[in-house]
């Protein structure tokens, strides 16, 4: 008991020996510093000296615990502010994550839209088909949609097999016509649709040299067509423009 009564009478005494004074210069506050300058002084023993530092490292602490509760309050609604707009964040996503809890329904819907578009191509409904067949095989609609994958190349293949025909048709049709055009067996209305915008090298290629040539017209004699008035066999005069067929009209063979 004496030996704390004394420890306590001495740290007072230092306390008061250094404690600052009035006019005494910044820095001779109680700090871990000042105390290593005394205790190199020889005014400490060991004892006293881990006592004295442990007060003033409480005392620290203590004051810098204050400062940080200030800074905390200070600091507290702004946090708050950045909490409530992170939670406002995360419900908008929770919003949007929503949308994509079941994307095949939202797919297959725009395929569907697609598929009563008579707008849209063959091609793309196909495209369209054909990915969501892909990406969704376990959906439920995945057999509606490969019976419409289906449907659509089956019509695609026919409208291919169409073309196919009727350019064939039309193939056929043309050479049927540079045949009689050649056996000079059209009439003046098959004449003016067989050469209408024809080049100049097509008419040689088809009619041969001319009779007169010219730079704005040519003339073929002979019995190119029949005359629907007189029905005699008379000959044509192509007129040009530039170096494609204007006109073409029957032309007396005198």
């Amino acid at each position: 008991m004496k030996h704390y009564f004394l420890f306590f009478i001495m740290l007072e005494g230092v306390l008061f020996f250094l404690a600052p004074m009035s006019g005494y210069v910044k820095g001779s506050e109680l700090s871990p510093e000042r105390l290593n300058l005394f205790d190199r002084r020889g005014y400490f023993t060991p004892g006293f000296k881990v006592a004295i530092h442990e007060l003033v490292e409480t005392q620290q602490a203590l004051s810098q615990a204050a400062i940080d509760e200030k800074k905390f309050k200070q600091d507290l609604p702004d946090l708050q502010k950045r909490s409530a707009e992170a939670e406002a964040k995360v419900g908008v996503l929770q919003k949007e994550l929503a949308l994509y809890d079941h994307p095949e329904e939202k797919d297959f819907a725009n395929l569907q839209a697609k598929m009563n578009d008579a707008a849209t191509k063959v091609e793309d409904q196909i495209i369209l088909a054909q990915a969501y067949v892909w990406a969704y095989p376990t959906s439920s609609h995945q057999a509606e949609a490969q019976q419409d994958l289906q449907q659509l190349q089956k019509k695609l293949a026919d409208q291919q097999q169409a073309a196919k025909d009727a350019e064939a048709a039309r193939q056929a049709a043309w050479a049927k016509l540079v045949q009689r055009a050649q056996a000079k067996d059209l009439s003046m209305a098959e004449w003016k649709d067989f050469m209408r915008d024809m080049s100049q090298e097509d008419v040689l290629k088809y009619l041969g040299k001319p009779s007169i040539l010219t730079n704005e017209y040519w003339i073929y004699k002979g019995n190119w067509t029949i005359d629907p008035m007189t029905g005699e066999k008379v000959g044509l005069r192509v007129d040009f423009n530039g170096t494609r067929v204007l006109a073409v009209v029957q032309r007396p063979n005198n």
